[in-house]
């Protein structure tokens, strides 16, 4: 079943029949990106020349073409032997078997003026002479739609009599494409799809179909395939797609998570298959992107699990589901508390008390994050206001929050209804928010301090993050990752990292805070890297608002003797 290839617009390449003339290879290098299947060997059949497509074509194991270059065609390509009439007589490759894999690709073979020979690799053998489907188009990327998907899989599962290997569905989603459409805009975010449609076309045989099916979702339907075969089309997908992308003078870097499903037998419904493939790419996205997953049964579970967890999302706040703890922050060098951090707890009916680990990703897919964070943000200011003057309570604010228009406006009802003084209050964002267009992120920052609150940086370290946002956000306090303080990953590297941000912090004029510590060796790493404040289970851990007032009576630990963790590590934020 063929889908519609063109060859890509952007490369002057010289039409495949013109003669070749200068340095073969050179020449070649011009076909490393069209659609078309292209190899070239020399008189003693070593590789010189190949393009992804022909490795797509010929089902190759390996996905790199750099890799196959200077090896000996027989061995790289076993099951593609040349036809006898155009065997260079230096290779020992035995003549094609009629009975050779149906899935084999039609190699035409050509002499090379230069030396060696030319390999071109058409339609696939053993496909069906029958009528393909009427090609409907995706009109941005030229790729087939959801429908035409529809149309073939109808096909594949005619042609199917149980005698070859069944249809494999892969669903694709592309890892932070939506902080390119944030950042440079949908024409580039448009140029994207279209490189990546490009990619996806080279990346699987002629007898596939793939689709675009949502905004960066595809799927792609594998025709009479072997699962190991699968997992090496998801592989090269995967390793194709995370090269970088040049899309209107930006180089743009991107990745994409991929869940894959087998057509169970009688099995004629299209949608099933794909919404398998659509939960196991969930799993891949859960798990930390940029990777392949299979179908399980037990992934429904969690799906359901999941759905649960969502539709009691809806009624929590409204159901007063939701409480606010409270975690010390310290300045040791003083020896006094400055600040609290707010963190959400769910106390669900059910369920008992859930994390922010285990739902805050899923109030952000479904944009409750917006409503359940002006609670936080109420609710916190409320209980600072009864606190001393010199405490500050800080509320941790998602990249939706942040970019939503009415935020700014939330965090002044907050103040207002409150009567927290503006300079107590401190919003701490992640470096996810800092990916946005920098005018925009800093015009709003700038509209929050205008405010008098301050705005502090948290989870330095992870992730994008770099020291060059110190320069140009205007941050009151840097809040270094948990990671730089615990075993194993305090090495020398993450001390240098700590002391770095420390010193930078402190010629901005910016606090340094570093989390999670637990016992006064880490202390003792952090004061001499320059660290003035702490957080931590060391000086406690997070209680509830009605015990904020004996925790600020009571003397703070002395900090000269380890102490045994409060909770377990997953309570920590």
């Amino acid at each position: 079943m063929a889908q519609h290839h063109h060859a890509a617009d952007d490369l002057n390449s010289p039409p495949i029949g013109s003669p070749l003339m200068g340095d073969p290879a050179d020449i070649l290098m011009g076909l490393r990106n069209v659609d078309v299947g292209v190899v070239a060997i020399s008189a003693t059949c070593a590789v010189s020349f190949v393009n992804d497509a022909f490795l797509s074509a010929v089902s190759a194991a390996e996905t790199d073409p750099d890799a196959v270059l200077g090896r000996h065609y027989p061995e790289v390509f076993k099951a593609c032997s040349l036809p006898a009439e155009a065997r260079p007589p230096a290779c020992d490759v035995p003549a094609v078997a009629a009975e050779t894999s149906q899935m084999r690709a039609d190699i035409a073979w050509s002499p090379n003026p230069a030396g060696g020979w030319i390999g071109i690799a058409g339609n696939a053998q053993g496909q069906s002479q029958g009528a393909a489907p009427q090609f409907e188009a995706d009109e941005l990327t030229g790729l087939g739609n959801r429908k035409y998907l529809k149309t073939c899989f109808e096909q594949m599962v005619r042609e199917d009599q149980g005698e070859r290997d069944g249809v494999v569905a892969l669903f694709l989603d592309l890892d932070h494409f939506k902080q390119v459409n944030d950042t440079l805009g949908h024409t580039v975010g448009d140029g994207l799809l279209r490189k990546v449609a490009e990619r996806l076309k080279r990346a699987i045989r002629r007898e596939d179909v793939v689709a675009r099916v949502g905004g960066d979702e595809f799927a792609i339907l594998l025709a009479d395939n072997p699962l190991s075969c699968a997992e090496d089309i998801a592989a090269r997908i995967i390793k194709m797609v995370s090269r970088p992308f040049l899309i209107d003078g930006h180089q743009l870097t991107i990745g994409v998570s991929i869940g894959l499903a087998a057509r169970r037998p009688e099995e004629r419904d299209p949608e099933k298959l794909l919404q398998r493939a659509d939960i196991a790419l969930y799993e891949s996205k859960r798990s930390g992107r940029n990777q392949f997953s299979w179908f399980k049964d037990e992934m429904f579970a969690e799906l359901e699990r999941r759905r649960d967890i969502e539709m009691d999302l809806r009624k929590a706040l409204l159901l007063q589901q939701f409480e606010i703890v409270f975690q010390p922050q310290v300045d040791f060098q003083e020896h006094r508390v400055t600040g609290f951090e707010a963190l959400i707890r769910w106390n669900h009916p059910d369920m008992g008390q859930i994390l922010p680990s285990d739902f805050i990703r899923i109030a952000e897919d479904t944009g409750l994050i917006i409503d359940i964070g002006a609670w936080v943000l109420a609710e916190a200011c409320k209980a600072a206001s009864a606190w001393p003057e010199d405490i500050a309570v800080a509320v941790n604010v998602s990249s939706m929050q942040f970019e939503d228009s009415g935020f700014v406006n939330a965090v002044s009802t907050a103040l207002a209804t409150s009567g927290l003084a503006p300079h107590r209050l401190e919003l701490e964002i992640t470096e996810t928010t800092l990916l946005k267009k920098e005018e925009v992120v800093l015009q709003r920052m700038n509209d929050l301090r205008s405010l008098g609150i301050r705005i502090s940086l948290d989870d330095f370290g992870i992730g994008y993050s770099s020291l060059n946002y110190l320069r140009k956000y205007p941050f009151d306090k840097v809040k270094i990752d948990q990671s730089f303080v615990r075993e194993p990953f305090a090495d020398d590297n993450a001390h240098q990292i700590v002391e770095a941000v420390a010193q930078l912090g402190a010629a901005f004029g910016m606090n340094v805070l570093a989390e999670g510590v637990e016992t006064v060796e880490q202390l003792a790493r952090i004061r001499a890297n320059g660290c003035a404040s702490i957080q931590g289970f060391l000086i406690g851990r997070p209680i509830k608002p009605t015990e904020i007032g004996s925790f600020l009576t009571a003397p703070l630990p002395t900090m000269d003797q380890d102490q045994p963790p409060c909770a377990k590590e997953g309570d920590q934020g």
